[in-house]
């Protein structure tokens, strides 16, 4: 097991810890015991490695293992499509579109085949668009629509976005 000092930033491995006792002037125990960092004696907490850049994280930092920063970095429109795909019974890409690409109207409850076609067809649309400006300048645009991609992943739903949005990549890397 990996800690991370939540003063200095230091790491260690278990069994590294600074351990000593304060006895508050008692001349017998029983004493308190204590734990810290090695380098500092500062408090301490367990940390896992992300799976894809390895940096070390806490546990409510990572997202099935992933980071944030390396779960942003994965989304591009791809990746966006197959997500929405994969959770086509939340309507998810029919959300997006209506929201970010039709000004903000609502996606009806339950939408059908053919409406979801359309959203569909608008969402590439957009993306060819964007794509398509792209090769004839010859550089990135400023991506406001990749950026809302990534929001409605990463930030819309929060946490729990996150997570849904990890396991669905642990999921696809497996295959």
């Amino acid at each position: 097991m990996m800690y991370r000092c939540e003063n200095c930033g230091h790491l260690f491995e278990e069994g590294e810890q600074a351990v000593w006792e304060e006895r508050h002037g008692l001349d017998t125990p029983p004493y308190e015991k204590f734990s810290g960092c090695p380098l500092c004696r500062g408090g301490y907490e367990e940390v896992h490695q992300c799976k894809e850049c390895v940096e070390w994280h806490t546990e409510d930092e990572l997202y099935s293992g992933w980071c944030e920063k390396c779960l942003r970095e994965t989304i591009n429109y791809d990746t966006f499509f197959e997500y929405c795909e994969a959770n086509k019974d939340e309507q998810y890409l029919d959300i997006f579109v209506m929201s970010e690409l039709l000004g903000g109207m609502d996606c009806p409850k339950h939408s059908s085949f053919e409406f979801h076609s359309l959203m569909v067809q608008v969402y590439k649309g957009q993306v060819k668009s964007v794509t398509d400006w792209e090769k004839m300048m010859g550089r990135k645009s400023v991506d406001d629509f990749l950026d809302a991609c990534i929001r409605f992943i990463m930030d819309d739903d929060g946490s729990i976005g996150r997570e849904n949005y990890a396991d669905w990549l642990n999921k696809r890397e497996v295959k």
